[in-house]
């Protein structure tokens, strides 16, 4: 009877393999932080027995190829001596690996000792950011003589001192029933790296062993597709496959009994079939379907499982928008800006080719952080990150990603540079235009103004008797007004003006229509010759009206014929006689480079 189940999980394969008898000459090491794996095997002679099927290779093999891309593989394989010795090497050179685990002999004694030294050795020369050896063995350390024998183990000794010591993990599969005693001196070496022990009592248990190394120890990802129980007949399944455009999808097949006549069909921009004994791996390239159409058939009886295990080589992108608003406070010179920050991740082969858009990748999460703090959790939306932040100031944030919560592999650039540019400054008010009538009516109406404006222009204010003027002040002039006329009697625009006050006599009292002369200001306000000012005691500046302007200090009306101090920073509105003109001035402290 068949039985069918679908589950998807998160886990990816390991492992190594092992080789012939001759010694390999290592890879050039890559820069980049891999991970390294030497699969520590013993050829000796009671492997005959114990693994007559050759199953111990066979599982391992196929587990090569299901390998994330930052693993570097080796193996060393032992009897009386060292006959395989194979530096790890990349992924795409594990053919190598493949072809020389299927020459492996099982003969001789089992010098573990010699082994291990040589799998610890070639692990330090690895710059990984993780190592680790996995042991499997059918027994005890055992040579031609007693003394042999000790000399093994002591070098065995030796050699998971030196392991630990460089930082290097060992787990230690045990296969056959001579392994039950876990208190055997070969599982030493797990405990004293943190490494695991596993007991495979028969062949085909070996399968569950490097499972659970994959799992509990190595975190290695795969996602399985089903599991399937054969009959003997031509099994047929159609699979999705959500992760279109990664760079690599590996399916992989494994079985306890061979898998014969596999048939596939999707589509894609390349792709390739490795067939083993007992499994089948489908690399493929850049899929761009969304379903996998196989068939094979396996052994009556035989259980076949099915994984998948994608790899994407991204490239994420920045982009910046901005949205200003006006503040609440009337003193501010600049915009509120929220800066709205999208992330989004592209091919790094076709770069105008956005990854991550279906809805299956909606809500993954993915970590951020920025210069190696604030970190943030966040979900992808239509393949994109968005978050929001206040900007105040030009400042430049490195973004670092992490995709460890992602169900699948991500290689390429994992940082971004965010450049985010400080507010503009709020803009000063313009007065608005007068409005003209058409035809002769607005001729008339020109001419009329431009006479009014001449005789404004060329009228000066008569002198004020000498008892309304303030008397002279003894305290010393501090600071500038900041002045701006917001309607002109002509209606023309003036721009913002600064009078330095500090430059002036102590004595002195200037009206308003002298600050404004000074300033080359050619238009008539009237009552501004009847507002005074002169300095005050603690910098401050004091105002006195004696015009019938109106008059008002932070929306408090100043009385005629009173006088009233403006401290730094206080601002006046003013709107002159004619109820048409009107100003406001700031009265602000200088900086030291201006009184120069």
């Amino acid at each position: 009877m068949k039985k069918r189940r679908a589950s998807f999980a998160v886990i990816l394969l390991f492992l190594s393999v092992l080789v012939m008898s001759i010694t390999v000459l290592a890879d050039e090491q890559p820069e980049s932080k891999n991970k390294s794996v030497i699969f520590l095997f013993d050829s000796s002679g009671s492997m005959k027995t114990n693994d007559e099927n050759r199953l111990a290779i066979d599982s391992i093999a196929q587990l090569t190829y299901a390998l994330p891309s930052d693993y570097r593989v080796g193996v060393v394989s032992y009897n009386a001596n060292v006959v395989i010795s194979q530096q790890p090497v990349d992924s795409n050179k594990r053919s190598r690996i493949m072809d020389l685990a299927n020459r492996i002999q099982y003969e001789g004694f089992s010098n573990a000792g010699k082994g291990m030294l040589r799998a610890v050795d070639l692990l330090k020369k690895e710059k990984a950011g993780e190592k680790t050896i996995v042991l499997l063995t059918d027994g005890e350390i055992l040579m031609k003589d007693d003394e042999a024998t000790r000399e093994s183990s002591s070098l065995y000794r030796k050699a998971v001192k030196k392991a630990s010591e460089a930082g290097i993990t060992i787990h230690v599969i045990g296969l056959g029933s001579q392994m039950r005693n876990m208190k055997n001196p070969i599982f030493a070496a797990a405990e004293k790296t943190g490494g695991g022990s596993y007991l495979a009592s028969r062949p085909k248990d070996i399968q569950n062993a490097i499972d659970t190394i994959l799992i509990d120890k190595l975190n290695i990802k795969q996602t399985n597709l089903a599991i399937v129980d054969a009959d003997g007949k031509q099994e047929s399944l159609s699979l999705d496959c959500p992760f279109v455009n990664a760079g690599m999808v590996r399916v992989l097949l494994t079985s306890n009994a061979p898998i014969k006549n596999l048939k596939t069909n999707f589509q894609a921009e390349a792709a390739n079939q490795i067939n083993g004994e007992k499994y089948s791996l489908i690399q493929i390239k850049k899929p761009t379907s969304e379903k996998i159409d196989l068939s094979f058939q396996g052994a009556s009886g035989s259980r076949v499982k099915i994984a998948m295990i994608p790899e994407y080589r991204i490239l994420p992108k920045v982009k910046v928008e901005y949205d200003d608003k006006v503040p609440s406070d009337p003193e501010a010179v600049y915009y509120e800006r929220t800066a709205r920050i999208t992330y989004t991740f592209y091919d790094m082969e076709n770069q105008n080719l956005q990854l991550w858009t279906e809805p299956f990748f909606d809500h993954n999460r993915v970590d951020l952080s920025s210069d190696g703090k604030n970190f943030q959790e966040k979900a992808l939306s239509g393949g994109k990150i968005t978050i929001q932040e206040a900007v105040t100031k030009d400042q430049t944030e490195n973004i670092s990603f992490g995709y460890s919560k992602l169900p699948f592999y991500v290689y390429g650039e994992n940082a971004v540079k965010v450049q985010l540019e400080g507010p503009p400054a709020l803009p000063v008010e313009k007065p608005k235009p007068p409005y003209l009538l058409i035809g002769a009516g607005i001729a008339v109406a020109v001419l009329i103004i431009a006479l009014i404006i001449w005789l404004l222009l060329r009228r000066k204010p008569e002198p004020l008797p000498p008892d309304d003027k303030p008397e002279p002040s003894r305290y010393s002039y501090t600071g500038k007004l900041n002045i701006y006329i917001t309607r002109a009697p002509a209606g023309y625009d003036i721009p913002p003006l600064t009078y330095n006050l500090f430059r002036l006599p102590s004595g002195k009292v200037m009206s308003l229509a002298d600050i404004l002369e000074s300033c080359a200001v050619q238009e008539f306000f009237e009552g501004a010759d009847k507002i005074y000012f002169k300095s005050g005691p603690n910098h401050n500046l004091i105002l006195t009206n004696n015009s019938d302007c109106t008059v008002m200090k932070n929306r408090e009306i100043l009385m005629k014929k009173k006088s009233y101090q403006i401290t730094v920073g206080g601002k006046v509105d003013i709107v002159f006689e004619d109820e048409t003109s009107e100003l406001t001035f700031q009265y602000k402290d200088l900086k030291p480079s201006e009184m120069r």
